[in-house]
């Protein structure tokens, strides 16, 4: 079988720690922390938007926090709920 010129061998210690840390950055910069425009998190204007589209307002009647909840999840938001009765 032909090498492959291509494939450059990495110890895997330094690829995980590597990969890991570009990883959890990410999360961090995209999800943990508030967006500058707004203050919102992602989970929170998620859950806005179900409202919104829930038609919920002020003077509507009530929802259960499951059906919002829910409704995100369903939707917009699918990691778990969680986060979500967290954030509600």
């Amino acid at each position: 079988m032909a090498e492959s010129s291509n494939i450059i061998p990495v110890p895997i210690e330094e690829e995980v720690k590597s990969s890991y840390l570009n990883y959890a950055m990410s999360v961090i910069v995209s999800r943990a922390l508030p967006d500058v425009r707004d203050g919102l998190k992602p989970v929170h204007r998620r859950l806005l938007y179900a409202m919104d589209e829930l038609g919920l307002r002020s003077n509507a009647t009530t929802k259960k926090s499951a059906r919002i909840t829910g409704d995100a999840m369903g939707k917009y938001h699918p990691h778990g709920d969680q986060s979500l009765y967290d954030a509600l």
